[in-house]
């Protein structure tokens, strides 16, 4: 990649997964980067594989479900770097045990959809929020948010997740209509089921499971799936 040499961005779900990986090609592009996460192990670990381009990361412990955790977030990256070029909002509600209590539209549990909303698309509103008068102050910038295929499967199941990730890309068209003016670019990217920690730990898709019969699919859990 051109052009990402001592840019400044923040990932959030950075400590593993699809946010890790990254972080690593971000640092390995010149990149100056804020790996932020809920857990202080994964930060660690992120810390440790990183450890030659430690003078170009930080890490930052938050929760998108707290307003002033995503505001220190951006605030910290700006003090430590002094600016900021882009985001990429990779953190989810994907924890296996709110995946297991994720069922269809009968059986909805209010405080599932709560979290799934809260998480997927009001934490990532907040961080968009919190961004914007930094990238704005670099002359613009570029905001990636993480969906799902999800979001377009018709799946009996992972009902609240879905409706999260719709929601995401209308936030994403409505960010990138209002802020476009900024030079502040706005985009969506919908991957397959994806065998981070998370998803491992959790139980895969119903759909996605005769694909594992498949040659072509060992090793994944559909035919769009790939490791992080």
């Amino acid at each position: 990649m051109e052009g990402l040499k001592d840019k400044v961005f923040i990932v959030t779900g950075g400590g593993s997964g699809i946010g890790a990986v990254t972080v690593r090609r971000l640092l390995a592009e010149g990149a100056r980067v804020t790996a932020a996460g809920t857990s202080a192990e994964k930060l660690a670990r992120i810390r440790e594989q990183s450890s030659e381009a430690a003078d170009r990361l930080l890490t930052v412990q938050f929760d998108l479900r707290d307003e002033g955790s995503i505001a220190s977030l951006v605030a910290r990256t700006t003090d430590r770097f002094g600016r900021l070029d882009g985001v990429a909002n990779v953190a989810a509600a994907v924890s296996a045990d709110l995946m297991a209590r994720d069922q269809g539209v009968d059986t909805m549990d209010p405080d599932v959809w709560a979290d799934m909303m809260r998480i997927n698309v009001t934490g990532t509103g907040l961080v968009i929020r919190e961004s914007l008068p930094a990238l704005v102050a670099a002359g613009g910038g570029s905001i990636v948010n993480v969906s799902s295929l999800a979001a377009w499967q018709r799946e009996a199941w992972l009902t609240a997740y879905a409706s999260s990730k719709i929601a995401l890309h209308a936030l994403t068209r409505h960010t990138a209509h209002a802020w476009g003016r900024k030079n502040i670019r706005a985009n969506a990217v919908a991957p397959g089921v994806v065998l981070t920690e998370n998803v491992r730990a959790g139980r895969p898709p119903r759909s996605a499971r005769p694909c594992r019969r498949r040659p072509r699919c060992r090793g994944s859990v559909s035919p769009r799936t790939s490791p992080p």
